[in-house]
């Protein structure tokens, strides 16, 4: 009878370990209970071998065998049935593997203890309740073990990763294959497999990426002094965007994050839609960027130091710009179209011109100033604060647009704010470089009061005799604050 039944189950179990491959499912677990299907026969023999022998202990032991292997394989089974199967066929949401094996291992320990107390009448309970000495072997002894036993519960139960996540716990970092009663297994990106007890992971903490999920990582590159930050960082961002496994959506990100010793850091911050090639693609935008570099004759500095008795100079825009160059910007403005081209170069090589980036101030509203600007190239917003409305935006200025002439002819507090929409070449002409064109051609000073009146007027739209009276007094105040710059 025991061999047919253990028959039955064997090819009941097989044939139901077909189907759930078919279905895709997992299958039902098969060592177990294959082992009890066919020792189940043998034991039964063996009982049926030694009982004329008359030897009760041992017939007792027998028998004990046979039902704990009939229990030990019906729970494997019936665990799979009752908590796996419905939660793959979408009943009820899965249990946690953690949860299914302590709950099968406290269902098989009382049984056996239940067993072993009706067949041998042995309280096992009893007997290590009542014994301080066993009481304490056993729990220093099982000290380690019930600290991870009780770091995999508390993982399951707080659920901060889940099998197929990427997890980086700091001293190593993969994919969590499988969490268990006591340890966790990761496989790492060079294809190991590490065991890592769950005790240390509740300790430590960790970070954990979704499979699903985008991953980001950021790293740090230092360039050379002499590649202005604004370019840096549209080089970095223009190599950084172009390659294809960096995600569109969120936005890579390129910022400055300190001046080092022989190079300015920037930060690279990135996306990308799987954990698993974070190297390969930090190692493929590094060697991108080295050749962009390259492109631009500009390299990755050295980490040296040397003595030098004065900076080198940085590679900025303003300086590719030659005097000629800006001598024809100057005759394109109204306010300096009746020079001379004599007068013109002169202004020229006196001017100084300046770069900016993007989001300085170059201009602040109220404070006074003693010089006016020409935009070579880039954009500014003319932005100015009121008491009623806050910032209003007044104007964009482009190349060649002139500002803060009122502060340079009048000595008039800057009436709004200017600022950089991006990086800007500006030529700062000062009053101190008027003055010596001013006292060779007096008449200069008239014809700029005309013009700046002529602004004014077709800015505000005042009347002619209105308009006149104001071109005088701005005339006079030129003529007091200039010839007072001129004797100091």
């Amino acid at each position: 009878m025991a061999i047919l039944l253990s028959l039955l189950a064997i090819v009941f179990l097989l044939v139901l370990q077909r189907v759930c491959q078919s279905r895709q499912l997992t299958p039902p677990p098969l060592r177990l209970p294959l082992i009890a299907a066919v020792a189940i026969p043998i034991l039964t023999w063996v009982l049926a071998s030694i009982e004329p022998r008359d030897l009760g202990w041992l017939t007792q032991s027998v028998r004990t065998s046979i039902t704990l292997l009939w229990v030990y394989g019906g729970i494997r089974v019936i665990s799979w049935v009752v908590m796996l199967l419905p939660s793959e066929l979408g009943i009820w949401k899965p249990i946690p593997k953690i949860l299914r094996d302590l709950l099968s291992l406290a269902i098989a320990t009382a049984i056996t203890l239940v067993v072993i107390h009706r067949d041998f009448q042995v309280n096992l309970v009893g007997l290590a309740a009542t014994s301080a000495v066993i009481t304490a072997v056993i729990g220093l002894a099982a000290q380690e073990t019930l600290k991870n036993l009780f770091a995999g519960i508390s993982l399951q139960v707080d659920s901060p990763f889940e099998e197929g996540d990427w997890v980086d716990l700091g001293f190593t970092r993969g994919i969590a294959t499988s969490l268990r009663l006591m340890s966790t297994r990761i496989r790492t990106i060079e294809g190991y497999l590490t065991v890592i007890p769950n005790s240390r992971i509740a300790v430590e903490g960790l970070r954990r990426v979704k499979a699903a999920e985008p991953v980001s990582q950021s790293f740090e590159i230092g360039l050379d002094y002499s590649l202005p930050p604004r370019q840096a960082i549209e080089l970095l961002t223009r190599t950084v965007t172009n390659n294809k496994k960096v995600l569109k959506a969120p936005t890579p990100k390129v910022w400055l994050s300190n001046f080092g010793d022989s190079a300015i850091i920037y930060r690279v911050l990135t996306w990308q839609a799987s954990a698993k090639e974070q190297s390969q693609l930090r190692s493929d935008l590094m060697e991108q960027i080295w050749y962009a570099l390259q492109r631009i004759d500009q390299s990755i500095p050295f980490p040296i130091r040397d003595v030098r008795t004065e900076p080198s100079p940085a590679k900025l825009p303003s300086r590719t710009f030659s005097d000629d160059s800006l001598q024809r910007l100057l005759a394109q403005t109204e306010l300096f179209s009746h020079f001379t081209s004599d007068q013109l170069l002169q202004l020229a090589r006196q001017a100084c011109c300046h770069s900016y980036g993007l989001g300085e101030t170059v201009v602040l509203q109220g404070e006074h100033g003693t010089s006016l600007y020409i935009v070579v190239s880039g954009s500014l917003d003319v932005v100015r604060r009121t008491s009623q409305e806050g910032l209003v935006h007044i104007s964009t200025l482009k190349h060649s647009d002139v500002f803060g002439e009122m502060g340079l002819c009048t000595g008039e507090p800057r009436s709004a704010n200017v600022i950089c929409n991006e990086e800007c070449v500006l030529l700062e002409i000062q009053r101190m470089h008027l003055i010596p064109l001013m006292e060779e051609s007096p008449q200069i000073l008239e014809t700029m009061g005309t013009l700046m009146a002529q602004r004014r007027q077709r800015l505000h739209a005042t009347n002619q005799e209105r308009a006149e009276t104001r071109r005088q007094a701005l005339i006079s105040r030129m003529q007091r604050l200039f010839i007072r710059s001129g004797e100091t």
